[in-house]
């Protein structure tokens, strides 16, 4: 009876275990779920991201935490070392951002990994901050802050000098190696304090190597020898040094390109062809006075080559076995013929003026070589005259003493003061001749002893007085210069009758006084400045054919007191 009970006890007890265990497991199992759902929304104990401590935080307190713990550094301009030189560029208009939602992907979130949640609860993590960013703009930016650290190659260069081919190694350039300088800010933005980018080599468009090889085939060639010209039945020899004068090498697609300047071919050609006498300069006639009466020297045609021809027959010339070209020749008639010259001969007077000049034995000395020089000039019909062109620069080995010229205003001495006289006294024999008017400069300041307006200074080299003889005949210029005048009278055929007008002085500025302790001082009487225009009235008989205005601004002259 007694084991038949016991059986069905030990039964009924291991029909409690397995359910009693399974209870546990499912204990077991959810706490672990609970446990899992838990910290699903937290970072692992010890997380760093970017450098900050966003350790066991909720996924909103931890994106809030890393936001306001990278602002000012996200923010802050980024150092990029290019060798030695260093540029900065700003986040934002680099097209860098901080992703921060992303820099938390896989920190929080539920996990049934026991490994991440045993690292979730006594774990360390420590990660780089996730980056956003525009490649486009960022290499944009590159690019233009490069541009102020680059330094551009130069090209090598080849010119004759002195009859030698010289050859300018290039230089290479440096500038930013735009991809791999965005890997490396792209990579050390906020990991590195300061960041190196990569600086690449630019080298010219035209090489040291290239320049010599086009010197070798081109240029040496140049330099070879003569060319021979063949001109009509004659020959003459042009060197090689000549010719190169005319060729500049240019950069063309990597390599240098050989140019002629036709003109100073031609006139190396020219220059060599007249010193054989194969050649012949054309002459004017030359209109001469003595007494009252004119004798015309006979003008000569010249012998010239087709400077058309020229350039095409030199460089082929150049390349070929026998280094000679066939240049036709042509007449080189005179610009002005023996017989315009007698048909244009003077008449009489068109035109003659006077000024007056204070006692000053150096400027009337200057005033009377400078009219000297003026005498006796002929200007054809046509033909242009300078008055810089016939005196030259005023020199002291030329005769001319200092004396006082206006400079910036104010009273100076240089050598040919006075000269301005003769141009005003020239200036005004064109103007009442008709003659077409060039160029011609009022003084700065109002001089009391010329015509309001009809006056003009000199200065070498670039201020002139120049005219076109627009007159039916030659114009003889005639000077005479006393102790206190000068006239310079214009002997040609009368084509206009010629008056002027003036109007009204306006602007009017008064003068000023100026106390000048400085040695060299020049002391000037007071004048005003103002603005005044002239007219030119041109008339044929009693018609009048064309007028012209001249206005003219004058400064104050200051009345300057020396010592």
């Amino acid at each position: 009876m007694t084991d038949q009970q016991s059986t069905p006890t030990a039964r009924r007890t291991r029909r409690v275990w397995p359910w009693a265990a399974g209870g546990a497991v499912a204990l077991l199992a959810g706490g672990y779920v609970a446990l899992a759902v838990s910290m699903g929304d937290s970072t692992a104990k010890d997380t760093t991201v970017g450098g900050v401590q966003i350790g066991g935080l909720s996924h909103a307190q931890a994106l809030e935490k890393l936001r306001t713990g990278l602002q000012d550094k996200a923010a802050a301009a980024i150092p990029v070392n290019l060798g030695e030189q260093r540029i900065s560029l700003d986040p934002a208009a680099a097209g860098l951002a901080v992703d921060c939602a992303g820099s938390l992907d896989g920190l929080t979130g539920t996990t049934y990994n026991p490994v991440e949640l045993i690292n979730r609860l006594t774990g360390s993590v420590s990660e780089p901050a996730k980056l956003a960013v525009d490649q486009a703009k960022l290499e944009a930016a590159l690019t233009s802050a490069g541009e102020a650290i680059s330094t551009a190659p130069k090209d090598a260069t080849l010119a004759f000098k002195k009859g030698v081919a010289t050859v300018t190694p290039g230089v290479d350039g440096s500038g930013v190696d735009v991809p791999a300088t965005a890997d490396a800010v792209t990579k050390g933005w906020l990991q590195v304090p300061q960041i190196t980018g990569a600086v690449k080599t630019v080298e010219p468009d035209v090489t040291t190597d290239e320049a010599t090889k086009v010197k070798t085939d081109v240029a040496d060639t140049i330099l070879a020898g003569p060319v021979t010209v063949k001109a009509g039945e004659k020959s003459f020899e042009v060197a090689g040094a000549d010719i190169a004068d005319s060729v500049t090498f240019t950069p063309t697609g990597g390599t240098l390109a050989a140019a002629y300047d036709e003109k100073t071919l031609v006139g190396a050609v020219r220059k060599a062809g007249l010193a054989a006498k194969v050649l012949q300069k054309g002459r004017n006639a030359v209109v001469t006075s003595s007494e009252g009466s004119f004798k015309v020297a006979p003008s000569i045609d010249g012998l010239d080559v087709d400077a058309a021809k020229v350039p095409a027959a030199i460089e082929a010339a150049i390349t070929s076995s026998d280094r000679t070209a066939d240049v036709p020749v042509v007449a080189a008639p005179a610009t002005f013929t023996t017989a315009e010259a007698k048909a244009t001969l003077p008449t009489g007077v068109i035109s003659t003026f006077t000024t007056q000049f204070p006692y000053n034995p150096d400027r009337t000395h200057n005033i009377t070589l400078a009219a000297s020089k003026l005498n006796g000039v002929y200007v054809a019909p046509g033909e242009q005259f300078s008055l810089n062109g016939l005196l030259g620069k005023r020199t002291p080995e030329k005769g001319y003493r200092g004396a006082p010229v206006i400079y910036n205003g104010r009273l100076t001495t240089d050598y040919g003061g006075g000269i301005s006289q003769v141009s005003t006294t020239l200036f005004n024999a064109v103007f009442f001749s008709g003659a077409q008017i060039d160029e011609f400069h009022p003084h700065s300041f109002y001089i009391s002893r010329y015509p309001e307006g009809r006056e003009a200074t000199i200065s070498w080299p670039d201020v002139d007085q120049k005219f076109t003889n627009t007159t039916k005949g030659g114009i003889l210029i005639t000077t005479k210069v006393d102790a206190n005048s000068i006239t310079v009278t214009f002997q040609g055929k009368k084509t206009w009758d010629v008056t002027a007008w003036k109007g009204p002085r306006t602007a009017v500025v008064e003068p000023k006084t100026i106390h000048d302790t400085k040695e060299g001082c020049v002391p000037q009487s007071p004048s005003e400045g103002f603005n005044v225009t002239v007219g030119r009235v041109f008339k044929s008989g009693s018609k009048v054919v064309k007028e012209s205005t001249f206005t003219t601004h004058y400064i104050p002259e200051d009345l300057v007191i020396c010592g």
